[in-house]
């Protein structure tokens, strides 16, 4: 059964997937990696050049191309349009409102406060009830989070 890792732009999530890879031996897909593949873009410039459906379009295909993970950790992009096609334990990174919303704007600048607050908001609601774990990245590294993802996935999944 996968694992995957879910939270909002800027949360960590492909860095921590580095950590799980290198440093606990996981076999991590981060699908950032299969954008830049696919695409020939990050994900910041089809943030800002396509907007946040196309990357959720992107998730999509890929969470159905890459049905079977069996025993593997899945870094997502972080969408929640998606989340029904996920088949196993899902863990949310959660960071601050405040966070995201300079990260996005940095991204694109053409996103509104109030926009970026209800995406947040929305994501946030979805992921915290969604998640089998919620991590809060406040006053962690991101050494921390992956060690907490190690204790997770071998108390409910095997490695």
């Amino acid at each position: 059964m996968p694992l995957y890792i879910v939270g909002l732009p800027g949360s960590g999530k492909s860095a921590v997937g580095r950590i799980l890879k290198e440093d606990f031996g996981y076999d991590v897909v981060d699908f950032d990696e299969i954008l830049k593949i696919e695409t020939g873009k990050s994900f910041n410039d089809i943030i800002r050049n396509n907007g946040l459906q196309t990357i959720k379009s992107l998730e999509g295909k890929f969470l159905k191309r890459f049905k079977k993970f069996e025993e593997k950790i899945v870094v997502t992009l972080g969408t929640i349009s998606n989340l029904e096609l996920f088949n196993g334990k899902i863990i949310y990174i959660k960071i601050p409102k405040e966070k995201f919303v300079k990260r996005l704007k940095k991204i694109n600048k053409k996103y509104s406060d109030k926009e970026l607050d209800i995406i947040f908001e929305e994501m946030h609601s979805i992921f915290s009830q969604k998640a089998d774990l919620v991590i809060s990245s406040e006053n962690k590294t991101k050494f921390d989070i992956s060690k907490i993802i190690d204790d997770f996935y071998r108390k409910n999944l095997k490695k």
